[in-house]
């Protein structure tokens, strides 16, 4: 089931999804990186965050969103490995697309880092395209109209 993110009933499994999915990427460009979870939990606040749970209610998977001026970008997106290939990052992904359209806005943006192809070929199987990369983060800037 997708739904809006519940601090007190998610953050700790979406912590949990950051640093041992997302984090160890950042960290191959950025070796000291570390994230406190005061640190997410804030960049959580100001993004509109929605949850996929599974059976139980455990949370699978969480796409954080922010609205910027003239777009929408995809802030951080992960999926638990117990549950990738069932559809829940295409499902939180539609989810993007459609609350870019419901705020007006025509593209959604996101930045993977190169040495995640993973998520490169998922990002590009859904219709995304490489606009930029930054070679001092090693990231590409992905987009999408919509």
């Amino acid at each position: 089931m997708l739904r809006k993110r519940v601090p007190k009933r998610d953050d700790a499994a979406i912590f949990g999804l950051v640093e041992r999915l997302l984090l160890p990427f950042a960290r191959q460009t950025l070796p000291g990186l570390r994230l406190s979870r005061n640190t997410i939990r804030n960049r959580l606040k100001s993004c509109i965050t929605f949850v996929y749970a599974a059976a139980g209610n455990k949370t699978a998977g969480f796409i954080a969103l922010k609205l910027e001026r003239d777009r929408l970008a995809i802030d951080m997106l992960a999926v638990d490995p117990n549950y990738q290939g069932r559809g829940i990052g295409t499902r939180l992904m539609r989810q993007a697309e459609r609350t870019a359209r419901e705020h007006g806005l025509r593209e959604v943006v996101l930045w993977v880092d190169e040495a995640n192809v993973q998520a490169q070929r998922f990002y590009i199987k859904h219709g995304y395209e490489a606009v930029y990369y930054d070679h001092r983060l090693r990231c590409y800037l992905l987009m999408k109209s919509v």
